[in-house]
């Protein structure tokens, strides 16, 4: 009965074992794969190129809370009291409403992260497909990210990312 047990435990390891050798695997940086693609440096530019404009305004009205706080400063011994509190009401809806812009650009759900998602997400997605194409096409049981920082070691034959740079320059 032992012997029998052995001899199974034995199969069923020398099973698992051979599986495991059956299997395909490789890995992706998602992140050099994502700056090395030339679509992602379009994205980013236009992206750039947006966030400027919102910065320059957000400068703008920065400057106009400074002009309004050093005028109020100089002035404040001159003015009467209804001047003077009309004054600091303006600057504090300027500073209210220069609060409201950096949120509504730049905060949680700010446009600039809606605008940065808007133009990456096409972008992963090719990859993704790419990705994918390559693992059907020739038989991959799995690819990784090593940016997820889940691959510790891993020889250079089972890299991909030359080959996903590779496919996403063709389908320019």
């Amino acid at each position: 009965m032992r012997k029998l047990m052995i001899a199974g435990a034995m199969a069923l390891t020398m099973a698992a074992t051979a599986s495991w050798a059956e299997l395909k695997i490789g890995y992706i940086n998602s992140e050099l794969i994502f700056m090395e693609y030339e679509g992602t440096k379009d994205a980013q530019d236009k992206f750039n190129k947006e966030v400027a404009k919102w910065e320059q305004e957000a400068s703008k009205k920065q400057k106009e809370i400074k002009d309004l706080k050093d005028q109020l400063d100089k002035q404040s011994l001159l003015l009467s009291n209804d001047r003077k509190k009309e004054m600091e009401d303006s600057l504090n809806q300027k500073m209210i409403s220069y609060q409201s812009f950096l949120q509504e650009k730049f905060g949680q759900k700010g446009e600039a992260l809606v605008k940065n998602e808007e133009l990456t997400k096409p972008i992963i997605e090719k990859i993704n497909k790419i990705i994918e194409k390559i693992a059907k096409e020739e038989n991959y049981d799995y690819i990784f990210d090593a940016r997820a920082g889940g691959i510790v070691f891993a020889k250079k034959i089972y890299d991909l990312n030359d080959r996903v740079l590779a496919q996403l320059s063709k389908e320019k």
